[in-house]
């Protein structure tokens, strides 16, 4: 299978700007990000010119995270909710290909929902709204640098393109320790011992053991405007 990989990507919704991405791998934890200020940094281009020239920066930070791709064909990718052309691989595919790329296609049957895993085995009731948040809260799983939707909007107002990345590589963490909690069937959920014991998400649950939940890719999609709920 080789080795396992995170991704997360923040949006500028309006026009789909692509600001930060970031790919994990689950065996080494080693993390390989893609930004626009680290392009940005390595072509000497001044904060204040960045708006200016992001067409540019972000093709470069795009060729570089579709070369990584493609030296990882094969991988399995786990996924929050990055189901469609709005975010996630169709939105990341879609704007490459408006700044004249070539995407690496990651075929479908190689993407897996996180949220909706976590919902076959827990029950739809699992956990409250939104989701993901309420995640972190309940197993007490420290956010640091990491944003809510509302902070990173003004972030990418702002200009703070470093804090972004910074929130980006958090969620990466926070997502990585949720499927190793799901793994290992530590994680916390408002699931109660008879439902986890009964039935239908008993079989999902050691269907999720069984096949190794942690050995799967993971990619994690994230808007800078508030328009994206994690749910």
């Amino acid at each position: 299978m080789g080795h396992p990989l995170f991704l997360r990507e923040l949006l500028r919704p309006a026009e789909r700007r692509i600001t930060s991405l970031a790919v994990r791998s689950l065996d080494s934890a080693q993390t390989h990000s893609f930004s626009i200020h680290q392009v940005a940094e390595r072509l000497q281009v001044p904060f204040g010119e960045i708006e200016a020239r992001y067409d540019e920066l972000e093709r470069q930070m795009l060729d570089a995270y579709y070369q990584h791709l493609g030296a990882h064909r094969g991988m399995k990718y786990l996924h929050w909710n990055m189901r469609d052309i709005n975010y996630g691989f169709a939105a990341i595919d879609h704007r490459y290909q408006v700044l004249g790329g070539t995407p690496v296609l990651v075929d479908d049957a190689k993407k897996f929902d996180l949220s909706r895993i976590l919902i076959d085995i827990y029950g739809v009731a699992y956990i409250g709204h939104t989701r993901l948040e309420k995640l972190i809260e309940k197993n007490e799983i420290q956010p640091h640098d990491m944003m809510t939707g509302g902070e990173e909007a003004q972030a990418f107002v702002d200009g703070n393109y470093v804090g972004l990345h910074q929130s980006t590589l958090r969620k990466v963490d926070v997502l990585a320790n949720i499927a190793e909690r799901t793994q290992n069937k530590h994680l916390l959920t408002n699931t109660t011992w008879w439902e986890m014991h009964g039935g239908s998400l008993r079989t999902a649950l050691d269907w999720a053991a069984d096949n190794k939940l942690i050995a799967l890719v993971i990619a994690v999609v994230g808007l800078v405007l508030a328009i994206y709920t994690m749910a």
